[in-house]
């Protein structure tokens, strides 16, 4: 298998988490797992680690079309490679909205690697499956769940 020269992470947090914290929290998350590769695969064979917040990819992507721009982040690829944009999706705590509950689903169909990050631990948890806590609820009503 070749070694993966670039690697892109997509940052699934909530949508009313505050500017500050998202680039907190981007950062935070870059430097985890490039220590993680770096330990388990060498500083010469990681892969450079990108991490797109869904704040960001919303302000650049967004055209008015939920279901249109869920399915972009999930697909998109890159236009020079033509490597897909996302290679990891990372959600924190694991409870999610609506549309972070959308990507997901779609990312897990894609066979793409879906984590639950306890920012407290660092630990990252392969994400198994998305449960609907409450369907009337779009903000937090859905979780991604380890079990």
């Amino acid at each position: 298998m070749a070694r993966q020269k670039h690697m892109g992470v997509f940052y699934a947090h909530p949508s009313g988490m505050a500017l500050g914290q998202i680039k907190k929290d981007t950062r935070a998350l870059e430097e985890l797992l490039r220590e993680r590769f770096h330990k388990k695969l060498g500083a010469a064979s990681s892969p450079a680690i990108y991490v797109m917040s869904g704040r960001q990819e919303h302000s650049s992507g967004f055209t008015g079309d939920w279901e249109k721009w869920q399915r972009r982040v999930v697909k998109r690829k890159h236009a020079t490679t033509g490597d897909i944009c996302y290679h990891m999706f990372v959600v924190p705590g694991g409870e999610c909205g609506r549309a972070t509950a959308a990507i997901l689903s779609m990312a897990l169909d894609d066979g793409r690697q879906v984590v639950v990050w306890d920012k407290e631990t660092g630990k990252l948890q392969k994400v198994k499956r998305i449960q609907v806590t409450d369907a009337d609820d779009w903000t937090s009503g859905f979780r991604a769940t380890t079990e």
